[in-house]
């Protein structure tokens, strides 16, 4: 009997150890927050910058919703692992905090949360502290990256993502469609430099698709194949580097003119991590007092925290929307992530990061990229409705035991 209960126990113990989580939590500097003011009853603040690292489980069903998570190498565990850079806004004294936590989801790498809440708004990318409310109400601040074509920088958050491939291990090809409004002679494959392009597999300009409009719904015209070439020519086809990443206009972009290509794109993100970066940091900094090598949570106490919540605004409350649809506000252990979440000038999109060859960066609209990823798309409600132009009946909150209050503004 003795033996059977032993060996339930280690079983048990080995499913533990596969569980989603942050195995790592490396804080890397700690410097005080605006000079080491005081925010009323809640003291001084510190800044704590550092690297989360995670692991999740393949083949638990709260991971198998990630598109492409199966086509990533695993470690000796049979786990897929992964990083992100955070930044975490506390009291020095978290006794003198109010025991909740607001994660600012970064919006394409720049944090929002603090300009944002401030009043009056302070610029986007300010370092200023403003009127500090949220400080002042004992807070604390997380954001950590989540996007896997983001550089990190002093000012932008990016996440060290997988890449999927082959199940014989070559690579994943696909075509991709780019859009460009530029100018000059070169411009990367992403269309913008704050980003990481996906390489071209073929830099054969026949094997890919350039078309020019002088309109947005006007006919596109193609480009020949012999008046661009994949790389860089900042001053014309004379100046012309080949690589796998940039585009060369011979005779230059237009900047009244729209430009689309059609490309044959290799190693795809496994973008729906960011996700997961997320919904286990959360949770280990609300749940968790200790990371597996004993690096101890910075926000743990008898009580744990009490509240958190999450923010996101325009493309990241997009995220926020489908972070929701796709379940990931339950942990693996099943536990509520986020209690509230505040999601502004989202409208009814949802942000599609959770594709093969996500870009996570570009959104339609009306007047221009009227086919992009990310739109929207059944369900639009919160509420599990019957959508009658689609036939389905869902909605973005369809899990009532971990679903958080959800606070939606749309406002100009």
């Amino acid at each position: 009997m003795r033996r059977t209960v032993l060996g339930l126990v280690l079983a048990l113990a080995g499913v533990s150890s596969a569980d989603a989580r942050v195995t790592r939590f490396i804080v890397e500097r700690t410097m005080p927050y605006a000079d080491g003011r005081t925010f009323g009853d809640a003291g001084a603040f510190e800044r704590v910058e550092g690297t989360a690292y995670f692991e999740v489980d393949p083949d638990d069903p709260r991971n198998t919703v990630i598109v492409n998570l199966a086509l990533v190498p695993r470690n000796p565990r049979g786990l897929v692992e992964f990083s992100a850079p955070f930044v975490l806004i506390k009291p020095v004294d978290k006794a003198q905090g109010n025991g909740k936590l607001l994660f600012g989801l970064n919006n394409r790498g720049l944090a929002l949360e603090i300009p944002f809440q401030s009043f009056p708004p302070l610029p986007l990318g300010s370092n200023e502290v403003g009127d500090g409310l949220l400080f002042r109400l004992g807070f604390s601040l997380i954001d950590a990256g989540w996007a896997g074509d983001i550089e990190t920088t002093e000012n932008r958050l990016g996440a060290r993502l997988p890449v999927a491939l082959q199940p014989d291990g070559s690579p994943i090809i696909a075509p991709v469609r780019i859009e460009y409004r530029s100018e000059g002679f070169t411009q990367t494959l992403k269309g913008d430099d704050r980003f990481i392009s996906y390489e071209t597999a073929d830099t054969r300009t026949t094997s890919s698709t350039l078309t020019i409009r002088d309109a947005l719904g006007g006919p596109p015209t193609p480009v020949a194949s012999d008046r661009w070439a994949f790389g860089r020519c900042p001053s014309g086809q004379a100046s012309l580097v080949a690589t796998t990443t940039d585009i060369c206009l011979f005779d230059g972009f237009d900047p009244h003119s729209s430009y689309e290509l059609t490309y044959p794109a290799k190693n795809p993100w496994v973008m729906g991590l960011g996700y997961a970066v997320t919904r286990d940091l959360t949770s280990f900094l609300r749940y968790e007092t200790a990371d597996d090598e004993g690096n101890s949570n910075p926000l743990s106490s008898a009580g744990g925290l009490r509240r958190t919540y999450g923010l996101g605004i325009s493309s990241t409350g997009m995220y926020l929307r489908d972070f929701l649809y796709l379940g990931f506000n339950e942990d693996e252990e099943r536990r509520q992530v986020f209690d509230a979440v505040r999601v502004h000038i989202a409208g009814t999109h949802r942000l599609f990061a959770n594709v093969e060859f996500a870009d996570p960066n570009v959104y339609s609209r009306q007047d221009q990229k009227t086919d992009f990823t990310s739109h929207s798309i059944a369900p639009l409600t919160y509420a599990v409705t019957f959508d009658p132009i689609s036939g389905i009946r869902d909605g973005v909150l369809k899990r009532p035991a971990t679903d958080p209050f959800v606070l939606h503004v749309d406002s100009q």
